[in-house]
């Protein structure tokens, strides 16, 4: 089987679910990857996939019709799946899926899109992305979501039912795993993630506040990058001058973070649905954090609750809920057996169902069943 797996950008480091999708699919087929803008413009390492005329017409009537999808950019990609004989397209978010449609529909070649979470409920692009998204659920033979609340959301959309598929997103235990032996001497909470409103960073902030009171030798780690949030966060930390006890150590590589989660002794995050309508797929920083043994203090929102289960591998609290955020926290540091317990229940349930050989061998069976039915 030869497919081509599509996504926006060629590397960024909040998407490593797509670096390991294309690493561990590469193992099972023939991969070929494009990248760079919502209708892919460039192959792996880097080249066009258009000669240089098509390459500038593209651009032009682009500039002048604003549409991505025009004879110079169609010609281009049917010529590339075409001549590497690409049997099926994996595209990552549905913006860039809908913009494929018109490409596999002429050259009848099987599209799955690949949904991850704004996709599919960011307000402005189901405003823009409506009549596409009509289109492509109607071609695709599958839909994949990540959780049931994204199901949910897609069937609401106009996805049938009957078509959406929920493969979550898969983590290597071997790369995230529990050391006991590693414990900070002090409570260790950790957050991962970007700072942007649908992470609520500051209500994470807020509460860790409210919990230094109670073991003022506490810290809090926040990695992520310089976000719209990240200043406020910074400023925030400040004004409740908490700043020797919270830690902005920025964008780490997978391996450091988890030598910060085998320190670590709770992880905490706020997830919230953001005022444009954006919310979480499902974090895969929570993923990481429950593999490594870690019990999860956070919200009842996206595929959090498929990956949490509540009052057994952490504790979940609705969103915007600061006071219960923090009563589940000092619940967990004044409960060491407790926090121990929901651990290795957390670790239990990545094994069994979030490892990467299980959900990206279900998705390889998903694209191989389709390619029969063709």
């Amino acid at each position: 089987m030869r497919i081509c797996i599509t996504r926006s950008q060629r590397s960024t480091y909040s998407e490593t679910f797509i670096k390991r999708q294309i690493d561990e699919l590469s193992k099972r087929c023939e991969v070929l990857t494009l990248h760079s803008g919502r209708m892919p413009a460039r192959v792996e390492d880097g080249r066009r996939i258009h000669s240089l005329p098509f390459w500038i017409g593209n651009l032009v009537l682009k500039a002048i019709t604003g549409n991505r999808n025009n004879y110079f950019s169609n010609y281009g990609m049917k010529k590339f799946l075409l001549s590497n004989q690409v049997e099926l397209v994996l595209a990552n978010y549905g913006l860039s899926a809908v913009h494929m449609v018109p490409v596999c529909r002429d050259l009848n070649i099987p599209l799955i899109p690949h949904f991850h979470g704004y996709d599919a409920t960011q307000l402005s692009v189901l405003k823009k992305y409506g009549a596409g998204y009509r289109l492509l659920f109607d071609y695709a033979p599958a839909i994949i979501a990540v959780s049931n609340v994204m199901k949910k959301q897609l069937v609401k959309i106009g996805a049938p039912e009957e078509k959406v598929k929920i493969i979550p997103y898969g983590i290597q235990l071997n790369q995230f795993n529990p050391d006991p032996s590693q414990k900070a001497a002090y409570p260790l909470l950790l957050a991962v993630g970007r700072f942007t409103e649908k992470k609520a960073p500051q209500v994470t902030i807020r509460a860790f506040h409210e919990v230094v009171k109670v073991f003022p030798d506490a810290k809090l780690v926040m990695i992520g990058g310089r976000e719209e949030a990240f200043e406020q966060c910074q400023q925030l930390v400040r004004a409740l001058s908490i700043e020797s006890s919270v830690e902005f150590p920025g964008i780490l590589p997978p391996d450091k973070i988890a030598d910060y989660m085998k320190r670590a002794h709770l992880f905490v995050q706020h997830s919230v649905t953001a005022s444009n309508g954006d919310m979480e797929g499902t974090p895969n920083s929570i993923l990481e954090a429950a593999a490594s043994g870690l019990p999860i203090v956070s919200t009842r929102h996206g595929g959090i609750m498929d990956a949490v289960v509540e009052g057994e591998t952490g504790i979940l609290v609705d969103e915007w809920d600061e006071k219960g955020m923090v009563q589940g926290i000092l619940q967990l540091l004044q409960n060491p057996d407790q926090m121990r317990v929901m651990g290795q229940n957390a670790r239990l349930h990545m094994e069994q169902h979030y490892s990467i050989e299980q959900q990206i061998q279900s998705l390889f069976d998903l694209m191989k069943s389709t390619l029969k039915k063709g």
